[in-house]
């Protein structure tokens, strides 16, 4: 018989602090270590100095700790910041106490509270005991047991649940609460798949500020599935053959370096840290460009994710869910495998968040860095009128993490590499939503009601369809904080009859004066396709054309989402593919700082009605990247990665290709000095 899941080990609660022995490979950021940078994150110790601060004064004892994070110094700062200039370190603390909210400013070097402000009508995104919470209460609740006892769960031990964010509705029973929709699994036959058998119909509607079951939503009864949805070797079956290994190997030690925080990697000169909400942040990204340093890249992370659900049933309709505001990514982190996740030979960074009560958690295995050839040429050129070759092989840095967000898992990149390029890279994987339904075959009579919103991929399975859509934040400082913004337009033109070719295109160039100009920009307009980028008006390449760097983002899917819908509103942020904003250090999140149960249009369509001039100052640029996901029968039981990526390309910020004066021949080992036989 497979292994049962340890009851004691249940979905949400396994975040909370999961010790899991350091893989191979080098280790860095030991939590303890002295900070070297003012963008660092917390310590351990700071973390615990802040709960105290904050514990010992009258106002806010006793508080849920929701997140304790950096509080960044001002950007000026830490641009004229110098190694041996003191560092003040301070900590941005999100509280909660009953329905009231507080963010905390600490001042950590004077041992006092800086600030306190006490925001009005927010909901903090979700705690882990929040979520532990609220799944044992419903599965303790006398009206959910005699339900599930209808359909035949008499032991406990065989159902595990999970919490799913209720969302905002304008129900008016759910008005000033905050609730969460709990469902269940059969996991009776579970080894590493609790979702793979949903009980359907059946939701606990639990309220988390009494952490009591207001309502339960009994529809009625579905079948299980008697499909077998575990990926264990043993519940595959026939395996094919095993593989040669195909390594990735480094003999004589990597060409990067890490030095505290900060990541030097060929040209390539970066800061790099972990937080509870966004996960990876990567800050003050430069070029060494012949001994002088250039900037590219102040700061960059994950703003929102969304991921709707398409089915109108009670148990989906509010699957609408906005990972980073209502969850965290840095949060739900999972630890990285070397050898599955990363190479071998990867270095490990170890992060630390917050629990509830303010303790600090460690996070081994948060973050990896590797490098790797990936097979393709960095250029290359065959003469055939002479025979002559020139290449060279294309190497990259890759900063990746991975995130365990319910049932799926997210992968998420920062890719490096020798041409002065960033990619920005998001793989889904996991497991796939699942309805229970009675449908058995697509010959069923039931079968067409049962797959209107997804495919049958299993007896009594249906897939739901979704999207997944994904907001970066990208503070780009190309050669200065004073930047503009072009769009280039592509229009053909029609040439004369007297031409012997009778169209072409041209290309139509447009700095925009103000952030309403963008609007939240497409790949394609009524004007034609554009490219977009970020320009240095006042610095130039060797010919006179300004520097810039270009997002590269195309064939993403676009959002279909009804601004009279209440998750339209919610997420009105895509309602464009990229946007361009005024640098402002309180516009952090493209859909607010306050996402759980929203009720409103926030973040990025209402910044931008400010209207504020953006040309040649300090502009941030947001990028949306996704896809709807039509699902399938090869999603089942685990799901293979589908990555998704948008890229920064220099465009003019070179005189030529900044790859091109990279060697034909690898290092190879120093010999031995001669030693003289006595």
């Amino acid at each position: 018989m497979p292994k049962r899941l340890n009851p004691s080990s249940r979905f949400w609660s396994a975040f909370r602090c999961v010790a899991v022995a350091v893989a191979s490979g080098a280790v860095w950021a030991s939590p303890a270590r002295a900070q070297t940078h003012p963008l660092d994150a917390l310590t351990k110790t700071e973390i615990e100095r802040a709960t105290a601060i904050v514990n010992a004064a009258p106002a806010t004892a006793g508080v849920r700790f929701q997140l304790i994070t950096l509080a960044e110094p001002a950007k000026n700062t830490v641009l004229a910041w110098r190694l041996g200039i003191p560092l003040l370190r301070r900590a941005r603390v999100t509280a909660v106490k009953a329905s009231r909210v507080f963010e905390i400013v600490v001042d950590l070097d004077a041992g006092t509270i800086a600030s306190l402000v006490e925001p009005r009508g927010v909901e903090v995104p979700l705690t882990l005991n929040e979520s532990s919470e609220a799944v044992e209460a419903a599965r303790t609740d006398p009206v959910m047991l005699a339900a599930l006892k209808r359909r035949g769960f008499v032991d406990m031990e065989h159902v595990d649940c999970a919490p799913f964010a209720a969302g905002y509705f304008a129900i008016k029973a759910h008005e000033g609460k905050r609730l969460l929709k709990v469902g269940c699994f059969d996991v009776s036959r579970a080894t590493n798949n609790i979702f793979g058998w949903p009980i359907e119909r059946l939701y606990a509607l639990v309220d988390l500020r009494t952490m009591t079951v207001s309502q339960v939503i009994d529809l009625g009864i579905v079948p299980v599935s008697p499909q077998e949805m575990n990926f264990t070797e043993r519940a595959i079956g026939a395996l094919r053959p095993a593989e040669n290994p195909t390594v990735i190997a480094q003999p004589l030690g990597a060409n990067y370096t890490i030095e505290g925080g900060t990541v030097t990697w060929g040209n390539w000169r970066f800061h790099l840290r972990f937080e509870s909400r966004q996960g990876t942040v990567i800050s003050q990204a430069r070029w060494m460009d012949a001994g002088r340093e250039r900037s590219v890249l102040y700061q960059g992370y994950m703003s929102e994710m969304y991921v709707p659900y398409m089915d109108p049933d009670y148990g989906w309709y509010s699957r609408t869910y906005f990972d980073m505001g209502e969850y965290g990514v840095g949060q739900l982190s999972s630890p990285l495998t070397a050898g599955i996740d990363c190479p071998e030979g990867a270095s490990f960074v170890n992060a630390v968040t917050n629990g509830d009560s303010g303790e600090a958690v460690e996070k081994p295995n948060a973050i990896c860095i590797f490098e790797r050839n990936n097979g393709d040429p960095a250029w290359r050129h065959h003469e055939v009128n002479n025979g002559s070759f020139e290449g060279r092989p294309g190497t990259e840095l890759v900063v990746r993490m991975a995130s365990q967000v319910g049932n799926y898992d997210y992968i998420m990149d920062w890719v490096f590499n020798h041409a002065a390029e960033i990619e920005v890279r998001v793989g889904a994987t996991g497991i796939v939503a699942l309805k229970g339904v009675p449908t058995k075959s697509m010959r069923d009579a039931t079968a067409r009601i049962d797959t209107r919103t997804g495919t049958l991929v299993a007896p009594n399975l249906t897939a739901i369809q979704h999207d997944h859509h994904f907001n970066y934040r990208l503070d780009l400082d190309v050669d200065g904080t004073d930047n503009s913004f072009q769009r280039d337009v592509y229009r053909q033109v029609a040439l004369p009859a007297s031409s012997p070719r009778r169209s072409l295109y041209q290309v139509i160039p447009e700095v925009l004066e103000r952030e309403s100009m963008l609007g939240g920009e497409h790949s394609h307009t009524a004007k034609g396709p554009v490219k977009l980028r970020v320009i240095n008006e006042t610095h130039t390449n060797a010919v006179g054309n300004p520097v810039g760097y270009e997002i590269v983002h195309v064939g993403h899917g676009s959002a279909f989402v009804d601004l009279t819908d209440w998750p339209g509103k919610r997420a009105a942020f895509l309602q464009g593919d990229v946007w361009i904003t005024r640098h402002d250090p309180a516009e952090q999140y493209a859909a607010g700082q306050y996402v759980f149960a929203s009720k409103s249009i926030q973040g990025l369509p209402v910044w931008i009605k400010k209207n504020r001039p953006i040309r040649n100052h300090d502009l941030v640029v947001w990028v949306n990247m996704g896809m709807q996901h039509l699902t399938r029968a090869e999603d089942i039981p685990v799901m293979p990665t589908v990555w998704h990526s948008f890229k920064l390309r220099p465009f003019n910020f070179f005189d030529r290709n900044p790859a091109v004066d990279l060697r034909t021949e690898f290092a190879t080992p120093p010999k031995p000095p001669n030693v003289n036989p006595r």
